[in-house]
């Protein structure tokens, strides 16, 4: 059996996203790659529903292409 490793890139954000106004929805923070997601329909699926969700994913490696000057790059 062969150890597989799995990494993941943020990349920017196209000139057609920076053109619709797009936002950047993702977040690292070491391993861990944090996706926001605003539910957009009106379907509440609970009460105290935010209409936001965070889910979060773990890599072996994370790589942040959006800002040269962050940290994270």
């Amino acid at each position: 059996m062969a150890n597989v490793k799995v990494a993941v890139r943020v990349r920017p954000l196209s000139k057609r996203e920076n053109a619709e106004g797009s936002s950047v929805i993702v977040n690292i923070d070491n391993k861990i790659i944090s996706i926001r997601n605003v539910k957009l329909d009106n379907r509440p699926d609970g009460p105290g529903d935010t209409r936001e969700r965070n889910i979060e994913f773990t890599f072996d490696y994370c790589y942040w292409s959006l800002d040269p000057d962050s940290a994270n790059y």
